[in-house]
């Protein structure tokens, strides 16, 4: 059995954390020149060409036609449903609160976990759950800004949170039939291409991908980020437990909120609501995951 350096899993999940949180921010700047679809197509493209360099230099060793398709699927739920979600999500909530509702995947990915893959769910768990519940219904509501349209919006980032933890489970049963990091990593980001652009063309909505100059150059540097943090999050969830490793990763609200306010000063209002409710999903996952 691999013996891991101390703190290996979490300083791993924790760097994808901010990955996550960054990505968002880069890809809320491309989007004032284009969309979310544009965005999810660049990052997907992206993450095929750095980590089909990265199998370059260092090829997989093992092979298993089975953990291909448990790679193909979890790239399905979160890079093509999840994603999708999530930069619609950020185009009509903005980065602060669709990362915090967003970031409450470990609650279904502690879900999904203890359902199917059978592990156990301890006092911490519980308690972290119900904080990170707690902080998807403080970002239920803006200051001054209530009403239904509002309440079905939530609706998408709550979508995009459940694909992003299923895909974790499936993704850790992939990693055990075929413990090969980056190569799960690329087989998701191809599905993930492949199904939106196969989606584009069966609709004809080609025509919608679009972007400027500045909105390429913010979708690429969301897309390199997010590859990074791709391959960090493979490596965490072959060395440690799907509810650890989603728990730290769950707190990219935390980063999500602090880069928006630097960044992104003059399009995102951070009222307490969105602050309170950041604050309660990162104690959710700091609990789960100690």
């Amino acid at each position: 059995m691999t013996q891991w350096p101390p703190m290996y899993v979490e300083s791993l999940s924790l760097f994808t954390a901010f990955s996550y949180g960054a990505s968002a921010v880069l890809a809320r700047k491309g989007m004032r020149g284009s969309n979310p679809i544009t965005g999810a197509i660049v990052a997907a493209l992206v993450q095929v060409v750095v980590l089909s360099s990265i199998l370059v230099a260092w090829p997989p060793m093992r092979f298993s036609w089975l953990g291909v398709a448990f790679f193909v699927m979890s790239g399905l739920l979160a890079s093509t449903l999840g994603r999708l979600l999530n930069y619609t999500s950020i185009e009509r909530l903005g980065v602060p609160m669709s990362a915090t509702i967003i970031g409450s995947s470990p609650l279904f990915s502690t879900a999904f976990a203890v359902a199917f893959i059978g592990e156990g769910v301890t006092l911490p768990t519980i308690v972290g759950t119900l904080l990170i519940v707690s902080g998807i219904g403080l970002t239920s509501e803006r200051e001054n800004d209530r009403g239904p349209r509002l309440s079905s919006m939530l609706a998408i980032p709550i979508a995009s949170a459940a694909f992003y933890g299923a895909s974790s489970v499936v993704r850790k049963v992939g990693l055990n039939l075929l413990p090969e990091a980056a190569l799960g990593a690329f087989i998701g980001a191809v599905s993930s291409l492949v199904t939106f652009v196969a989606y584009l063309a069966a609709t004809r909505r080609l025509s919608i991908v679009r972007m400027s100059g500045e909105s390429g150059r913010y979708f690429l540097a969301s897309g390199v980020v997010v590859s990074i943090g791709w391959l960090t999050m493979f490596n965490a969830l072959e060395a440690g437990n799907v509810s650890v490793v989603s728990a730290l990763i769950g707190s990219n609200p935390l980063f999500s909120f602090v880069l928006s306010a630097l960044w992104l000063k003059d399009s995102e209002k951070l009222g307490w609501r969105a602050a309170a409710g950041c604050i309660a999903i990162v104690a959710g996952a700091v609990v789960i995951a100690l």
